[in-house]
């Protein structure tokens, strides 16, 4: 069969999507008349979970499920001349045994594919399903250097089904272009491999490609110089941005499906004499739904930030640099104060998320909308809840803290190293002791920490292989969590003014550390995790700058 020739979706197997209550009965027919990419296009959509989708197809293909941990690492022999086809109808040869070929599929129902392969490889082809991320990330590692195969080779297309209804979407988001398929891909493989951004820089004579992973960037891929400038105009497309401006910074953000979800991301553009550098920053809708304990806070410091929001009056303050958590808790925090009878404003800068309920400005400082002059117009319409993206000068720590002092919970950040450090710098803005103790409610210092990744270590106990492992693909670190401390009220009353009688007006910080909540630093945290197996000495010195000696008294398992 040729691609001309692909088989319509059956409707039936449609119709196991409309009775789990995914698809209506007019996406059903709207996907009927599709050819086979058409049922692919029902994550591409955001329509079906993924592993829902992967349940539904294996039972009615027959195709049983692989997991990660089965998708091979290397590629099988005499598959290599192919990768550029593999990769663009998402299939992976697993083994090979007796003439039969096992391939894992992301739509066990592309018989055109099946066709191929065997035709080629002079085998039977029996379809394994596999989680749609799972399998483009297995493909990147096997096929580092595929590309997707030119149209006019031969590919299945994906029917052009539009199913967004009002989504802020790409307009040619099912696009045929070889260009717009390779960029999808990329967004696509970015969400799969959790990474927070991508970058896409001019070096030399090509456009370099990076996934900033766990909060360390890593090159991908790269496009020639031939096709920058394509690459370049295409995302600001994507982002609704002039595409002819090249000398101006711009920003601008889109919305993007993968993997069952839809992915907000946020665009920023920088004009260089080489070119221009573009970064995408991936912001998922799902970690304003995490808890303090999904962040990976412990038991204890987690109790005790609720308490403090729970009076809702008095200022909250989170610290610690750039890409240590800091926003991630803010909008966890605000999402559980997320109540009918309370009314929340946020001044951000910029808005991350989206959230329904929420009353969010954008700081816009080049039309007079600053932090401050924000916090002034905020204080008018009657809030309940007011966050902080960041407490920059005095005027904004002035009107944060007046802002408590006169009933409102303000939720804020600072950037400061430590939870000591945070009562300093509200004194260094000028904010008089008084008005510090009597508003300050508790504060927080945090860091994240990359996971030591499980499957490495079964692996290294279990076979002496050397493959790369397939979940943190070989990099031994997989998923991050959170290191706090926390400065309780009762640390705040009476401190203050005596720590502020020190040299140079400074809150001394030793004095401070001796009332964190139970004790217990940074450095003691990141003891209870390397303790218990969570993290190890090489990560804690790459975020803290010094090792952490495991302490019995604090080492209990997470």
């Amino acid at each position: 069969m040729n691609q001309s020739e692909a088989k319509p979706v059956t409707v039936d197997v449609l119709q196991r999507f409309v009775d789990q209550g995914y698809l209506s009965g007019k996406q059903r027919d709207q996907l009927a008349s599709a050819s086979s990419g058409g049922l692919r296009s029902m994550i591409d959509n955001g329509l079906v979970p993924e592993r829902a989708f992967a349940e539904v197809l294996s039972s009615a293909f027959r195709a049983p499920i692989i997991t990660r941990q089965q998708l091979p690492s290397l590629a099988l022999p005499g598959t290599q001349d192919l990768s550029g086809f593999l990769i663009q109808h998402e299939a992976l040869p697993v083994s090979l045994v007796n003439g039969v070929l096992s391939l894992a599929m992301s739509d066990p129902s592309d018989e055109f594919t099946l066709q191929v392969l065997g035709s080629k490889l002079k085998c039977q082809v029996e379809p394994h399903m596999a989680l749609r991320s799972e399998l483009l990330e297995a493909l990147a590692r096997v096929y580092p250097n595929g590309r997707s195969a030119d149209t006019k080779t031969g590919k299945t297309k994906t029917g052009n089904v539009d199913l967004s209804d009002d989504l802020d979407l790409p307009d040619d988001l099912n696009s045929d272009s070889v260009l717009v398929r390779d960029l999808h891909r990329l967004i696509q493989r970015a969400v799969s491999s959790n990474a927070s951004d991508i970058h896409f820089e001019p070096v030399e004579s090509r456009l370099r490609v990076r996934f900033r992973i766990h909060g360390l960037l890593r090159d991908i891929d790269s496009f020639s110089d031939q096709y920058a400038d394509q690459v370049v105009a295409r995302l600001k497309l994507m982002s609704k941005l002039d595409v002819t401006e090249r000398r101006q910074a711009q920003n601008g953000r889109f919305k993007f499906p993968a993997d069952g979800r839809m992915v907000d991301l946020r665009v920023s553009t920088l004009p260089l004499h080489d070119g221009e550098s573009i970064v995408l920053r991936l912001l998922e809708f799902g970690l304003s739904q995490l808890s303090l304990q999904g962040l990976g806070f412990s038991d204890d410091i987690a109790e005790s930030i609720q308490q403090a929001i729970s009076s809702q009056q008095g200022l909250v303050l989170i610290t610690g640099p750039t890409g240590s958590g800091k926003s991630t808790t803010l909008y966890a925090l605000l999402n559980q104060l997320n109540r009918p009878e309370l009314k929340l404003i946020s001044i951000e800068d910029p808005v991350e998320l989206n959230i329904a309920g929420i009353n969010q400005i954008q700081v816009d400082e080049d039309h007079g909308i600053s932090f401050a002059a924000a916090l002034k117009t905020v204080l008018r319409q009657d809030p309940d809840v007011i966050m902080v993206g960041e407490i920059r000068d005095a005027e904004t720590a002035q009107l944060a803290a007046q802002a408590a002092l006169t009933g409102h919970l303000v939720l804020a950040t600072l950037h400061t190293p430590s939870a000591a450090s945070a009562i300093t710098r509200l004194i260094n803005l000028g904010l008089p002791e008084y008005l510090v103790s009597s508003t300050v409610k508790a504060v927080l210092a945090q860091r994240l920490l990359r996971r030591v990744c499980r499957d490495c270590q079964d692996q290294s106990q279990d076979t002496d292989s050397a493959e790369a492992c397939s979940t943190c693909a070989g990099l031994k670190y997989s998923g991050r969590t959170t290191i706090a401390e926390y400065l309780p009220p009762s640390a705040l009353v009476g401190q203050v003014s005596e720590g502020a009688s020190c040299v140079s007006g400074q809150v001394s910080e030793q004095l401070m550390a001796t009332k964190l909540l139970n004790g217990v630093s940074l450095h003691d945290d990141a003891a209870r995790l390397i303790a218990c197996g969570e993290t190890d000495q090489a990560e804690v010195f790459r975020v803290l700058g010094f090792h952490a000696e495991p302490n019995s008294k604090l080492s209990k398992p997470v």
